[in-house]
């Protein structure tokens, strides 16, 4: 009763277009605060190696690069267009993960990592050194590991029913001969900047869709501060319903820039200094309602909406972190962890993806599991048919595969080795343009490897920067280690910059210019 009182509250907020409430007394999403003593040296809010004294990264789902282009054309008095001009530096050419879906996206802006090192590939898996839910590491080795809001008690609710769902959860053996079941923290490789950040006493926080974004805790499970994460997929299918869940993340944001916790009551270790949240009306509007023309020039009336709505409050969050006395001590990277497709709803092909995995089996080879979007992964059960599954792939022509990298040619390409590593999938299938393969009918989805996918906007906001637009190729990777240094931490800490050699953005610092 509280939860849907609290979001029709919120949808009328956003028809009167007032100011962002004050959500106090709730918590979401099940995590308590966590003082991890001993494990940590103390917090301190007066870190000052660096040149900023926070650092916060902002994710419009979804979003592309056009449409930032396109909206700052038609309201250059706009947020985002001030921005801009005054004091950002916009990277034209940023690129989003490959694979483009929501984990390995989210990975690549908070761990510097590509999906070769930190082992997440998009967010329903299979994993060949994993067992099955509820198996007690007993019967075939191989499950799939689905990281969505499945794993929820209950994805119903706001709060996800308070918890994971453990018995979801799959499992493997330890080292000792023990059975336990894998956490989402667990399944990450890699560290994360909040475990950087906390381990050197900085206060983190971060607020997503699901409750498994736990996963950035990282491996210690314990590197934010605060998680923050009420379930997208218990809201309401009305672009009103989203925006509404986007004040959510909103109002936690205010509330940490005034040394809260994210429900409102005072955290007593004080504002974070690396903290992050996503949004997610725009990429919903696209799904649901996408753009009337082929060049998405012009957006439904949802997705102008939501446009416009982030606009808005994304300069609330600026007016905000000035009453705090911490604009001028903040670096801002505001930007989407990935794009979305197809553009031209016209010329839309939808196909179920059950018809990739007909396909390979109809030619006697047993799937392990497909995932796709507008783009899409396969495991095989006989690793040594990946030839043969992508030469029956790219025959069928019905399918709107454009391309199939197999076995060995994954390695090739950077990807890792589908015969060294339990995770890599055994093909990486390419869509061509105008192509989606999903479970249910849509306008748009991500995931692929298409430049719909990929070409999101990234911005880097100071007031005291100078103005550019930089046209150099940069990737979201390099907003972890851009992250970690703004603060002045030590880079050597990020395994995404220590093990790939992930570069802070241009730009952004003194030294660097």
């Amino acid at each position: 009763m509280v939860n849907s009182l609290l979001l029709a509250g919120a949808a009328a907020l956003v028809a009167a277009q007032v100011d962002i409430p004050e959500i106090p007394g709730i918590t979401y999403g099940g995590y308590s605060y966590v003082n991890p003593s001993g494990q940590w040296i103390p917090p301190t809010t007066a870190y000052s190696k660096g040149e900023y004294k926070q650092v916060v990264m902002l994710s419009f789902d979804g979003m592309h690069q056009f449409d930032l282009m396109d909206y700052v054309a038609k309201y250059p008095n706009s947020t985002w267009a001030t921005i801009i001009l005054k004091n950002g530096i916009m990277y034209e050419n940023a690129r989003a993960s490959e694979p483009s879906d929501s984990f390995p996206a989210t990975t690549a802006l908070f761990c510097g990592a590509s999906p070769r090192v930190s082992g997440i590939w998009w967010d329903d898996v299979y994993d060949r050194a994993l067992y099955p839910a509820g198996s007690n590491c007993t019967g075939p080795i191989g499950s799939e590991a689905a990281w969505d809001e499945s794993n929820d008690l209950n994805s119903s609710l706001i709060d996800g029913g308070g918890a994971l769902n453990v018995s979801h959860l799959p499992m493997q053996l330890t080292s000792w001969g023990t059975c336990q079941p894998v956490y989402p923290h667990n399944y990450l490789r890699v560290n994360t900047v909040f475990e950087v950040g906390r381990a050197n006493g900085l206060v983190t926080a971060y607020a997503d869709k699901h409750l498994t974004y736990e996963f950035m805790n990282g491996p210690s499970g314990v590197g934010l501060s605060e998680i923050y994460t009420p379930e997208v997929a218990s809201v309401a299918n009305t672009i009103q319903a989203q925006l509404a869940w986007d004040d959510l993340h909103w109002s936690a944001l205010r509330n940490w820039t005034k040394g809260n916790f994210a429900n409102g009551t005072k955290n007593p270790d004080g504002p974070p200094s690396m903290y992050g949240a996503n949004f997610q009306a725009i990429t919903w509007a696209q799904t649901n309602a996408g753009y009337l023309d082929a060049l998405g020039a012009q957006p439904n009336k949802s997705l102008e909406m939501a446009l416009q709505y982030a606009d808005a409050r994304l300069g609330t969050f600026l007016g905000d972190l000035k009453a705090a006395g911490q604009l001028d001590s903040t670096l801002l990277l505001v930007g989407s962890k990935q794009g979305q497709g197809p553009i031209n709803a016209a010329n839309e092909t939808f196909i179920s993806d059950v018809h990739l995995t007909a396909s390979v089996e109809a030619a006697g080879i047993k799937v392990a599991q497909t995932t796709a979007d507008d783009g899409g992964i396969m495991w095989l059960v006989d690793q040594s048919q990946a030839q043969a599954a992508k030469a029956n792939l790219l025959a069928n022509t019905t399918l709107g595969v454009a391309y199939v990298l197999a076995g060995d040619e994954i390695q090739h390409a950077g990807f890792g080795s589908p015969w060294l590593d339990s995770r890599v999938p055994d093909l990486i299938i390419g869509a061509k343009v105008g192509y989606l393969w999903a479970s249910s009918p849509r306008f748009e989805d991500h995931g692929g490897y298409l430049p719909q996918d990929l070409n999101v906007p990234l911005i880097a906001y100071n007031p005291y920067l100078e103005p550019a637009n930089n046209s150099i190729f940069v990737s979201n990777r390099q907003v972890a280690s851009t992250m970690v240094k703004a603060l002045g931490l030590p880079l050597a800490q990020l395994d995404g910059y220590r093990i790939e050699g992930t570069p802070v953005l241009p730009g952004v610092f003194k030294w660097d210019n």
